[in-house]
């Protein structure tokens, strides 16, 4: 093809052209060419094509059939290397011999990188998705969408609410969510050997008690919050329940295209050990509220025998009065109804003993904190006057209620108080206990016990919650590690410190408000 034949256009066209003879030298190289390779056309005329630019395809299909399509990898003047989708041509003349090949090429590099970088990103997802420990699922909640959408025609915005309103709706998009596609642990954790046999309808593996945390993740996801995460209880092929960590994590892009990946982990054994713990943790205390009881035995006796003393009396001072020849029947019922209030007296201290002494499982239910540190106190009100401990009692308004057992935060003031009589026992001058109830900052609960001391020693200060740690010569250090535990397990905090404004040290607690 001569110049004269080219013309204008060759250079005009976005493709590469490259003609070169039956020898392989460059006769023709536009400007396409040599924006696509850094050569310009001096450098090139005249050079053999393999030479200059590497690779080639087989003539021999070229020769048999006049045409030859494929990629090729060139060299490029800077030496990178170049991947082309080509396209050869071979021109002859006027007698239908070979005369010349025109080539025509595109740079095809980048998208071939791309595809390359999304083949090994897919196996590498592959591989991570089948190698991890955890259990990982890839659905289809595109069906959800739709259902999503065409709730959002008929007027609904608030998601949560007509979730918490209907629940058959909720099952429903359950059911429409498709497994695609599962990882070996899910086989194990859920199926009987064979991943086909999980894929399908999600709602054989969501019991209906769980229904609200897949309502949950949905809201979470329109939300356009990037996971989600909770504690529910999925089902296995075989019906089998067990307690699983859930989590969803929703890419825009991936929601966008209706496609969704979550993890679910075993926890069942976990959740065990943690309800032994609990179980266990209940027994310590049930064992420590025996040793206190066994510790004011002199006190729970003193309270018992003040009502016993005065049913005594009264019952001795109602013989006399019957004892006359007329009897005072006024008298008489005067000194009957003191005789039975001194008898529920008596009945509500062994109540409250029976209760501290009593092993059964912890009960939560809304307490007035006030009402529970009053009626702790009344164990160690002659322990404290023996003592020659004055309590005073500063007990905050309109407290909101705390969510709690009752016996348990009894035993906690009670242990407190008790260890601030104790420590009070070779102190000088005055020898005051104060115990505070009020509201913190965070709407939170508070009680405070804080004494008049020597205190505690800055070193024992950061242990004075560890086990088995103890500054009494016969403790054993499980007081105040129980009483930890139990605040603790309620959702609030304990600490301890000495007073910056006088002798002594403060014990507090604080419980989250029971509305909270």
């Amino acid at each position: 093809m001569d110049p004269a034949e080219r013309g204008d256009l060759f250079d005009l066209v976005h493709e590469s052209i490259v003609v070169r003879d039956l020898a392989g030298r460059i006769t023709a190289w536009n400007a396409a060419s040599a924006a696509l390779y850094g050569w310009s056309a001096d450098d090139a005329l005249g050079r053999a094509a393999a030479d200059l630019l590497g690779g080639e395809a087989p003539e021999a299909d070229l020769l048999a059939t006049g045409r030859w399509d494929g990629e090729l990898r060139r060299r490029a003047a800077d030496g990178r290397e170049l991947v082309v989708e080509a396209r050869w041509t071979l021109r002859r003349d006027a007698t239908g011999q070979p005369r010349e090949i025109i080539e025509t090429a595109r740079d095809i590099t980048e998208r071939r990188q791309a595809e390359t970088a999304l083949r090994h990103s897919e196996y590498r997802y592959r591989n991570l998705f089948q190698a991890m420990a955890a259990s990982f699922w890839e659905l289809d909640f595109a069906p959800v969408g739709l259902m999503l959408r065409q709730l959002r025609k008929s007027g609904v915005s608030d998601y949560a609410a007509y979730f918490a309103a209907n629940p058959a709706f909720v099952r429903e998009m359950i059911r429409v969510t498709e497994v695609l596609a599962v990882n070996e642990e899910s086989v194990k954790l859920f199926g009987d050997g064979d991943a086909s046999a999980l894929l399908g309808p999600c709602d054989r593996f969501w019991p209906e008690g769980s229904s609200d945390v897949y309502a949950a993740s949905v809201v979470a996801a329109v939300s356009g919050r990037p996971s989600f995460s909770r504690e529910t209880r999925l089902r296995t092929l075989d019906g089998r329940e067990f307690d699983a960590h859930f989590t969803a994590c929703f890419p825009p892009e991936s929601v966008a295209d209706g496609k969704l990946l979550i993890g679910v982990i075993d926890i069942s054994k976990r959740v065990l050990a943690q309800r032994q713990l609990h179980d266990l943790q209940a027994e310590f205390a049930h064992a420590a509220r025996v040793s206190m009881l066994g510790e004011l035995t002199a006190s729970i006796a003193h309270e018992v025998n003040q009502p016993l003393a005065a049913i005594s009396t009264n019952a001795s001072a109602g013989m006399r009065w019957l004892s006359r020849a007329e009897p005072d029947l006024d008298e008489l019922r005067g000194i009957n109804t003191r005789v039975v209030a001194d008898a529920q007296r008596a009945a509500a201290i062994i109540a409250r003993v029976r209760d501290m002494a009593m092993r059964r499982t912890p009960e939560a239910q809304a307490l007035s904190v006030n009402a529970v540190v009053e009626e702790a106190l009344m164990f160690l009100r002659h322990e404290s006057q023996g003592k020659g401990v004055a309590i005073d009692l500063a007990l905050g308004a309109d407290l909101p209620d705390v969510l709690a057992d009752r016996t348990q935060l009894q035993q906690v003031v009670v242990n407190l108080t008790a260890n601030a009589i104790q420590a009070m026992g070779a102190a000088e001058g005055p020898r005051e206990i104060r115990v505070t109830t009020a509201l913190d900052g965070d709407g939170r609960v508070a009680v405070t016990v804080s004494d008049t001391g020597p205190g505690v020693t800055p070193e024992n200060l950061p242990r004075l919650f560890d086990s088995f740690f103890t500054t009494k010569a016969e403790g054993m250090g499980m007081g105040l590690p129980i009483c930890r535990s139990i605040i603790e397990t309620h959702g609030g905090a304990i600490w301890a410190r000495n007073n910056g404004d006088g002798p002594g040290a403060c014990f507090a607690f604080t419980l989250p408000a029971a509305h909270a």
